[in-house]
C-alpha cells in the first residue's frame, strides 16, 4: 500500500504525472508534456503527459473488459468494494487535501474538511449499487410488465479543476454504482489527484481498468466525448466547452449531462436574519477564492436594507484573510491559474469601467509579497443588470450588489440571466420562501443557509447552466439505460392480432 506522505513527495518532486489504464500507469509514447504550476508560488510542481488517441483507446479497451467483470459482481459486491475505497479515501484524506492545496491554491482549512467529507459520497453510493431499480406496471390482464435500468457500460466523464477530487469521486461512485467502467479526463491545471484516487480503486479491491485516467488539454477531452466506444458522457465546466462536447457526442448519439455555469443570485428580504445572511453570503461567494459553480456571485438586497447590509458586507469582507493556503488561518488561497488570475482581474476593470463601485477590495491584497494569483475579495455596490459583471460568469472572488424594491422586481432580476443553477433566498415569511423557490428558474434553492451540499441531493442547472443531473437519484439517469420488459402469462387473456386470421 502507498504511504501517505509518498503521495506529495511525488508530486512535489515533480514526478511525471502519467495516464492510469488498465490498473497501471501508461509509458508516454510520443513525449508529449506540459508544466503544472503551483498557483501559489508560481513555481513548476510537475509534468503531465499529453494523451494520444491511442491512450483514448487503450482505456476504453481497459474499460470495457473490466466492466464485464464488473458487471457479473453481485450489486452487493460492487457495493462493499465501493465502501473499501471509501476507507481508502478516509485514511488518505490528509494527503488528498494536500495535493488540492498544491494544484490549485485552494486553502487548507477548506481542502482539509472537504477531503474528510470524500468518504461520504463514496459510501453513500455503495449504499445504492443495489438500489438502482426499475419499476412493474399493471399495462394489461393477464401479463407482467416491468422496466429495468441497465448500466451504458463505458462512461466518459470530463472533471473541472476547481474541485478536483471531490468532482473525481462523485463521478466515479455514481458511475460504479450502476455497473459501469469510467475513463476520466481531468482539468489539465488538476491531473495528479485524479490519478492516485484512480489507483485506490484498485487498492480497494476493483478490477484493474475500471476506472482509468487519460491526462491533457481539451483536445483530449474531444477525443474522449467523440469515440464510439463511450455509452455516455458527463462534462463538467463551462458552457462554451459544454456545447463542443455535446456536439462531439452526438454523432454517436451518446447520452450526455453537462454541468454548467452559474450566475447565482442571493436574495436578502428586509425582514431577513441579518446576521445570517451576511455570514452566508460571505461565505457563499468567496469561499475557494469564488471559483464554485454555484457561488452565490450575485447579491440582490431589499432597498430599505442595502446601505445598512451592504456597509457590513463591506466590513466583513475587508475581514477574510488571503495568503499562503497552508497557512490555517488564512480563509482563501489563490486563484488556480495566471490565466485564471488575468481573467478575474480584467472582470474587476470592467466593472470600474461600467461604473460600478469597489467597496471592499479590487486588488491584490496587502502582504501577499510579489509571486502567486491572489486576488482580494472584491464587492462591487452600484450594479445594474444589464453590466457585464451582473451578467457573465466571472469565477472569482467577486461580488456583485443590486438593489430590489418587491418580490417581483427581486425575481426579474435573479431570472434575468442566460444561467439558471441556484439561488438563495433570505427571509423569515415561509409563504414568501414557497413563492420564491416556485418562482425561480434555478436547480437548487436554498432558503435561510447557503449552499447546502450532499451526494444524496440532486445536482443540475436550468437553461444555460445544464443538462442533466449529477448527483442524487438523478445521476441515474445519466449513468443507465432503460428496458421495458413484458410478459404474456396467462393463456386465457388473447394475444394481439387480426381476428380474421
Amino acid at each position: 500500500m502507498m504511504s501517505q506522505s509518498s503521495v506529495v513527495d511525488r508530486l512535489t518532486r515533480s514526478e511525471l504525472v502519467q495516464p492510469f489504464i488498465g490498473g497501471q500507469r501508461a509509458i508516454p509514447r510520443d513525449g508529449a508534456t506540459f508544466d503544472v504550476v503551483n498557483p501559489a508560488t508560481e513555481e513548476s510542481i510537475s509534468k503531465v503527459v499529453q494523451s494520444d488517441v491511442s491512450h483514448i483507446d487503450d482505456a476504453v479497451d481497459a474499460a470495457r473488459a473490466a466492466q464485464a467483470e464488473w458487471a457479473r459482481m453481485t450489486p452487493a459486491r460492487r457495493g462493499e468494494l465501493l465502501w473499501r475505497w471509501g476507507d481508502l479515501l478516509t485514511r488518505h484524506a490528509e494527503d488528498i487535501a494536500a495535493v488540492e492545496t498544491i494544484e490549485i491554491g485552494k486553502a487548507i482549512r477548506d481542502s482539509g474538511p472537504e477531503a474528510k467529507r470524500l468518504s461520504r459520497t463514496a459510501q453513500y453510493w455503495a449504499g445504492m449499487a443495489d438500489k438502482i431499480l426499475g419499476t412493474q406496471m399493471p399495462i394489461m390482464p393477464g401479463a407482467l410488465t416491468y422496466t429495468t435500468r441497465e448500466p451504458v457500460g463505458v462512461v466518459g466523464s470530463i472533471t473541472p479543476w476547481n474541485g478536483p477530487a471531490a468532482s473525481t469521486v462523485s463521478r466515479i461512485s455514481s458511475v460504479l454504482a450502476c455497473g459501469n467502467a469510467i475513463v476520466l479526463k481531468p482539468s489539465e491545471w488538476s491531473s495528479f489527484s485524479a490519478g492516485f484516487l484512480a489507483e485506490l480503486t484498485v487498492e480497494a479491491g476493483m478490477p484493474a481498468g475500471l476506472v482509468n485516467v487519460v491526462t491533457g488539454d481539451g483536445s483530449v477531452g474531444s477525443m474522449l466525448a467523440s469515440h464510439p466506444g463511450v455509452g455516455a458522457i458527463r462534462f463538467t465546466g463551462s458552457v462554451a466547452t459544454g456545447r463542443k462536447v455535446a456536439l462531439a457526442a452526438a454523432p454517436s448519439f451518446k447520452q450526455v449531462v453537462l454541468e454548467m455555469g452559474g450566475k447565482s443570485p442571493t436574495i436578502v428580504f428586509d425582514d431577513a436574519m441579518l446576521d445570517a445572511a451576511l455570514r452566508g453570503t460571505v461565505w457563499g461567494v468567496f469561499l475557494n477564492a469564488g471559483q464554485i459553480c454555484c457561488a452565490g456571485t450575485r447579491l440582490l438586497v431589499q432597498e430599505s436594507i442595502a446601505d445598512e447590509f451592504v456597509t457590513q458586507l463591506a466590513s466583513l469582507s475587508k475581514r477574510v484573510k488571503v495568503g499562503d493556503p497552508f497557512d490555517p488561518a488564512n480563509h482563501l488561497g489563490s486563484v488556480a491559474s495566471r490565466q485564471q488570475c488575468e481573467k478575474v482581474t480584467e472582470y474587476i476593470a470592467t466593472g470600474v469601467a461600467e461604473g460600478a463601485e469597489i467597496v471592499a477590495g479590487g486588488g491584490r491584497p496587502n502582504g501577499s509579497g510579489s509571486k502567486g494569483f491572489f486576488i482580494s475579495p472584491t464587492v462591487f455596490r452600484g450594479v445594474e443588470s444589464g453590466m457585464r459583471i451582473a451578467q457573465e460568469e466571472i469565477f472569482g472572488p467577486v461580488l456583485t450588489v443590486l438593489t430590489f424594491k418587491d418580490e417581483e422586481q427581486a425575481l426579474s432580476i435573479a431570472n434575468g440571466t442566460e444561467y439558471g443553477l441556484a439561488a438563495t433566498v433570505w427571509t423569515q415569511d415561509v409563504s414568501r420562501m414557497l413563492r420564491m423557490a416556485d418562482r425561480l428558474e434555478a436547480g437548487s434553492i436554498w432558503c435561510n443557509t447557503a449552499r447546502l451540499m450532499d451526494p444524496g441531493l440532486p445536482f443540475g442547472g436550468f437553461k444555460e447552466s445544464g443538462l442533466g443531473n449529477s448527483r442524487g437519484e438523478g445521476a441515474i439517469a445519466g449513468s443507465t439505460k432503460i428496458k421495458s420488459v413484458t410478459i404474456h402469462y396467462d393463456p386465457s387473456v388473447r394475444t394481439p392480432g387480426w381476428d380474421d386470421l
